[in-house]
């Protein structure tokens, strides 16, 4: 599993957050709430595009 903990979000308007360590999971995720709450069918590298990592803390080792 790839450790770094991936982030797509919506502008401040909608709210919705999604944060993993999997990135076919947020993919995944962030192509249905596109969908269904914003009438979008975005690409692959759209999606990438909004993904950001998440920077990890000192104290956050697993």
């Amino acid at each position: 599993m790839n450790e770094e903990l991936k982030l797509i979000q919506c502008d401040d308007k909608c709210g919705f957050q999604l944060r993993s360590h999997d990135e076919k999971e947020i993919m995944d995720l962030g192509r249905i709430h596109m969908k269904n709450k914003h009438n979008m069918t975005p690409s692959d590298a759209e999606l990438r595009a909004k993904m950001t990592i998440v920077p990890q803390t000192a104290g956050s080792k697993r």
